[in-house]
């Protein structure tokens, strides 16, 4: 019986172990104004270990940096020169499973797709961003003001 019992648990932490993590992202694309600043989510269910963790954000379009997490800490010096000073993770937030980043002052530049790749040493999983830009144009104090996205 005991052996019954002990092999139930083996098997069960074993299922708990092979399912591994899941990243999860945004919804829907997010919407931004220019020179605003935007949060581009990035989670796991559960915590996952620092010491074996590293969090990239990438543009898919080019795969540049945008910003590392790797080593237990931030390395903004691997950040594409684009986004140094501008992008920057909540870092009170990594250990508990939330590698979100915030992107300031956006550039017409920034638009378009991102990724959240979160590797650790078994396992390597994508979380994806688009951001979308949203413009406000007056061309006119007596005309309408016209409003619309632009997607990439």
């Amino acid at each position: 019986m005991k052996i019954r019992v002990f092999s139930m648990l083996l098997l069960m932490l074993f299922a708990a172990i092979s399912e591994g993590f899941s990243v999860h992202g945004p919804a829907e694309p997010l919407i931004v104004q220019l020179g605003e600043s935007v949060m581009l989510p990035c989670s796991v269910d559960t915590p996952l270990p620092l010491e074996e963790l590293e969090v990239e954000w990438k543009r898919t379009d080019s795969e540049t940096m945008v910003h590392l997490f790797q080593d237990g800490d931030s390395r903004p010096e691997s950040q594409d020169e684009t986004y140094s000073g501008r992008a920057e993770f909540f870092a009170d937030e990594i250990p508990k499973g939330n590698f979100s980043l915030l992107l300031v002052n956006v550039t017409r530049q920034d638009r378009g797709k991102y990724k959240c790749v979160v590797h650790t040493r078994q396992e390597t999983r994508e979380a994806y961003a688009d951001l979308v830009m949203e413009w406000l144009v007056v061309t006119g104090a007596d005309e309408a003001v016209l409003c619309m996205r632009v997607r990439m």
